[in-house]
């Protein structure tokens, strides 16, 4: 496997910050999964020397790859400035993505920040499943998307911090309100869930007290997305560590030490 050179097509400014990178030339990517990724990296040189890695938000027509991005540093800004016709080098797919839904279960998915993406890539994936997406931000400024997740068919519950949109406080807590109407209803739930670090140790225990099948994405600090750097280990029960890039980046929520 190696970089393949692709061209940006289409760099979409949201709001909040965020971004959609829609990257031509990406038919080697186009059997990819939700929830796996692609290291990419653009055409500025040694500075700065790593490539990123990034969640698939979809695979469109075409061979077209789109990734969500937040500017959140230098790389993520070279990102969000990069003009239509920039060079870019791919590599991937990469990695463990979610597995399909199961007849006997309901899909609860739980998104935060940029960890949206591969959510809905596996709710547009799979459309007609009984998929309910809940999504969490600070405001409704950093809710993006939105008319993207109504066309997938999940059933969409938003939570925001202050308040400005959906039910006002933490995701879990919104997640915790519809487990609650849940239960009893005879349907067992699975927890499918991408975000920050915070939300999934929170979600992880939510699983825990519940009895919960849960799935976690994670995050981790990446230098070849394939398992040679071994910089993303991550302790677990099966074995002492696994790696984020080659065993993820969706883990069993139960087999994390």
């Amino acid at each position: 496997m190696q970089y393949v050179e692709t061209q940006l097509s289409e760099n979409v400014r949201l709001a909040g910050g965020y971004f959609v990178l829609r990257i031509g030339g990406c038919t080697h990517v186009s059997a990819a999964r939700p929830g796996q990724f692609v290291m990419l990296r653009g055409d500025w040189g040694r500075d700065p020397l790593l490539p990123r890695a990034f969640s698939l938000l979809r695979m469109a027509a075409g061979g077209v790859a789109e990734i969500l991005v937040k500017t959140v540093g230098r790389g993520s800004a070279l990102f969000e400035h990069a003009p239509p016709g920039a060079r870019m080098f791919v590599l991937g797919p990469l990695g463990v993505g979610f597995p399909a839904p199961q007849a006997d279960k309901r899909d609860l998915l739980v998104a935060g920040g940029v960890g949206l993406a591969p959510l809905l890539f596996f709710a547009e994936q799979h459309r007609g499943a009984p998929i309910e997406l809940i999504y969490g931000a600070r405001s409704e400024r950093d809710l993006v998307l939105l008319d993207d997740i109504v066309l997938s068919g999940a059933e969409l519950r938003v939570a925001t911090e202050d308040g400005s949109r959906g039910v006002k406080g933490l995701v879990t807590q919104a997640l915790e309100e519809r487990l609650d109407a849940l239960a009893g209803g005879g349907a067992a739930v699975r927890l499918l869930c991408c975000g920050p670090s915070a939300m999934l140790d929170a979600v992880r225990a939510i699983a825990r007290a519940r009895k919960l099948d849960c799935l976690l994405s994670l995050e981790g600090e990446m230098a070849c997305g394939i398992g040679a750097c071994l910089g993303c280990a991550v302790a677990t029960r099966s074995r002492p560590y696994r790696y984020v890039c080659k065993d993820g980046p969706v883990f069993d929520a139960g087999d994390l030490a």
